[in-house]
């Protein structure tokens, strides 16, 4: 594991040593990169540190990028760092502030209650962008920039920047010459020696978010365009889309002009110059096809982006709206009007990135108006819409991103399946991947939402890095199966999730999160395998969990096992749910069987389980991961032969329970039920031990009155020294007045 890159800063078109910090480094063979034009050749690594010189081409795109270290025992985890075309300096350790000469991208340490100063040269009248690095970079660090002048006084502040977590990238213009001082630290004057930063200045773009689409000819995406400016450039994301694109009028995209190589940016134009959109009824609206991007800004907090769509009666049409995947801080909610302004459809609280459909009622004209939730707008508040006229594909995720595969094994790759109303079996395929190397399963059925494939290399693979990605193909079109790697790690006790994910790590770039790092090695000295894909854990108690190994002559040391995933945490946790422990497989003992252990505060849910074995042979360590499916469950279970019940005034009914045990346990179970007015029966029902049904009599009170009402019953026993509770499900009792037959 890589706790911190230095420097954190490629500069293009030169090599760049650097050194890797963290734990079991020893052995370092590469480095993976997410984007072209980065090579690296390894110069020295021990257990805590790494070193490379990285060669940057001039070629190399500007932005983040991932980066990943690979030891003779497999991948490390996924790192951030920053690829740069202004000149690259180091802070160092000497006096502070430190003088710059400019254009530059100067690195340094976000450290507890310190801050860093940077003297700078100015004209009157300069503009300069400034921007800093760090929170990108993956860690939790909130960088804070103060410019002061030679008085010390302070001219400019910034703090977050919206589409950029808590970083931030702005330009100034000087209104008197001479010496001034920039200030950087934590704004919470936190940070330690792992908490890296870049601050950049110079003339470059200072845009954080594109108001118009890139040019994209293939599937439609998420991808970082760079801007070019004087002396440097920024990045932006943009969605690719090669259909029609209309664009709402709004102070900030009457005029465009193109940037360097990207697409068309907007120009700032005062408001006099534009006629606002009206609100409400009336509103103007940018005539729009169907299919179509749609993109608009919230300018202000009163300005309604719209725009008009002629559909047919019966014609369904699909949206979806995009923000925080284009930097944009609105919070926008999508509504459909008719032509006389009639409300039609209104995006929930859920996300508005999720799609929905409309269907219209008539012939006409309609019209999409985009507002923001909070009320709120301003020039970077930019909406895009995808009109549809079929739903949208799925959306595919794995759940594995840097994946170790042995010539002759594989690793699992699970992958979860979010459908938005498309039918039909989904072909996964590999791109950029070597020969030998292919994903079983192929196709994930029509009705699956999640599968677990495997990865496997054969014999021919050759022994390197690789970079791939995973295609599926849902009809027509194809998608990217995207990852979410875990750049840093925090400890989090809420929900008992001992590592999540913060926030500002689910958004990051696509060069990340649309690719795998896959690196073979040569054959594993063992196989690992689990005989049962499915272990049923009652609460409260105890299930095996069987393992099988095989080992090549030669291997005789021990084989550990770990597993993860669900409600496991460690034994020694105090408020562990579900524990699993494994002896560790030997040469005597090679087919072993760990043991899932359910305690208190656990929930009844199927979870996928990974099981990690872990052998080292001759220097080298193997870990090959298999899994299975966990389920844990009531030891007992209740259920009505029949959910309904209909009796007379002073009838007698029975109702009939079928009492389910799991086979580790076999103890009596006792009934509660809920009286109910106008029926008698027992309010406690003794179930005994190995009883399968049981029979409650409910009788109708003979001056009960029409009525339907449900019988509830709760049931409780005690397992394993805990007592467990199960809710049956409710019997409905109709209670039914007979009607005598008139004479003819």
């Amino acid at each position: 594991f890589v706790e911190s890159i230095s420097p954190p800063v490629l500069e293009v078109g030169k090599v760049t040593r650097i050194t890797l910090v963290g734990r079991e480094l020893v052995n370092a063979e590469g480095l993976w990169f997410s984007v072209p034009g980065l090579s690296a050749k390894p110069i020295e690594s021990g257990a805590e540190r790494a070193v490379f010189d990285v060669t940057a081409a001039k070629t190399a795109p500007v932005g983040v990028a991932g980066l990943r270290i690979a030891t003779r025992n497999g991948l490390g985890n996924a790192c951030l760092i920053l690829v740069d075309d202004l000149p690259v300096r180091s802070r160092g350790d000497g006096e502070n502030p430190v003088k710059l000469t400019l254009p530059t991208a100067v690195w340094g340490t976000l450290r507890d209650a310190t801050l860093d100063r940077y003297t700078i040269e100015v004209t009157a009248g300069a503009t300069l962008s400034f921007e800093a690095v760090a929170n990108r970079l993956g860690k939790d660090s909130d960088p804070l920039i103060i410019i002061r002048n030679s008085a010390g006084k302070v001219v400019a502040e910034r703090d977050n920047d919206p589409g950029l977590y808590f970083d931030c990238r702005f330009s100034h213009t000087f209104e008197k010459a001479g010496a001034h001082t920039v200030e950087i630290r934590d704004a919470r004057f936190q940070g330690n020696e792992h908490h890296k930063y870049v601050l950049r200045i110079g003339k470059f773009p200072a845009l954080r978010v594109a108001t118009a689409p890139a040019k994209g000819n293939g599937a439609p995406g998420l991808a970082f365009s760079v801007l070019k400016g004087d002396e440097g450039s920024a990045w932006v994301p943009e969605w690719t889309s090669g259909l029609p694109v209309t664009v709402a009028p709004s102070p900030w995209s009457t005029d465009a002009r193109r940037v360097g190589n990207s697409s068309p940016r907007s120009i700032r134009k005062p408001f006099s110059t534009i006629e606002p959109l009206l609100m409400g009824h009336g509103l103007q609206a940018m005539p729009a096809t169907v299919p179509g991007e749609l993109l608009g800004g919230i300018a202000q907090p009163a300005w309604k982006p719209a725009f008009a769509l002629k559909l047919t009666k019966g014609q369904k049409i699909y949206v979806r709206g995009e923000a925080k995947s284009l930097n944009s801080p609105a919070d926008p909610e999508i509504i459909v009007l008719d032509r006389t302004g009639r409300e039609q459809r209104r995006t929930g609280d859920a996300d508005v990135e999720l799609p929905f459909d409309y269907t219209a009622p008539n012939d006409g004209e309609y019209r999409l108006v985009v507002r923001d939730r909070q009320h709120d707008g301003g020039p970077d508040f930019a909406v895009r819409l995808a009109v549809r006229s079929d739903s949208f594909p799925p959306k595919l995720t794995a759940e594995v991103e840097g994946l170790t595969v042995p010539q002759g094994s594989y690793q699992p790759v699970p992958i979860l399946v979010t459908r938005f109303g498309t039918t039909g079996p989904i072909k996964l395929s590999l791109r950029g991947a070597p020969p030998g190397l292919k994903l079983t399963p192929s196709e994930i059925g029509e009705k699956e939402n999640a599968v677990v494939c495997k990865l496997e290399a054969d014999g021919t693979a050759s022994l390197a890095l690789h970079t791939i990605q995973i295609i599926a193909e849902a009809g027509t079109e194809s998608v990217i199966v995207t990852t979410q790697p875990l750049i840093d790690k925090k400890k989090q006790n809420v929900d008992l999730i001992p590592i999540a994910l913060r926030d500002d790590q689910r958004r990051l770039p696509p060069s990340v999160a649309d690719r795998f790092a896959v690196f073979i090695t040569p054959p594993a000295p063992f196989t690992f395998e689990l005989p049962q894909a499915l272990v049923t854990l009652p609460r409260y108690q105890k299930a095996p969990i069987p393992t099988a190994t095989m080992r090549i002559a030669g291997f005789d040391g021990p084989i550990r096992f770990e597993a993860r995933g669900g409600q496991l945490a460690d034994k020694n946790e105090g408020r562990t749910r579900v524990y699993a422990e494994f002896p560790d497989a030997t040469t005597k003992q090679p087919n072993g069987s760990g043991m899932a252990v359910s305690k208190i505060l656990s929930n009844t849910v199927k979870a996928r389980i990974d099981v990690s074995a872990t052998g080292t042979h001759s220097g080298r360590q193997v870990t090959l991961i298999r899994t299975f499916e966990l389920d844990l469950v009531s030891a007992f279970k209740i259920t009505p032969e029949s959910p309904k019940l209909m009796l007379a005034p002073g009838e007698t009914g029975t109702v009939r329970l079928l009492v389910e045990r799991v086979p580790s346990f076999d103890g009596p179970v006792l009934l509660h039920l809920n009286p109910q007015d106008g029926l008698q029966f027992e309010e406690s029902v003794q179930v005994a031990k190995g009883q399968k049904i049981v029979e409650i009599k409910v009788v109708a009170s003979a001056t009960a009155g029409d009525r339907r009402g449900n019988l509830q019953i709760n049931a409780s026993a005690t397992v394993d020294g805990y007592e467990e509770e199960v809710r049956v499900p409710n019997v409905e009792i109709e209670v039914k007045a007979v009607v005598p037959k008139k004479d003819k």
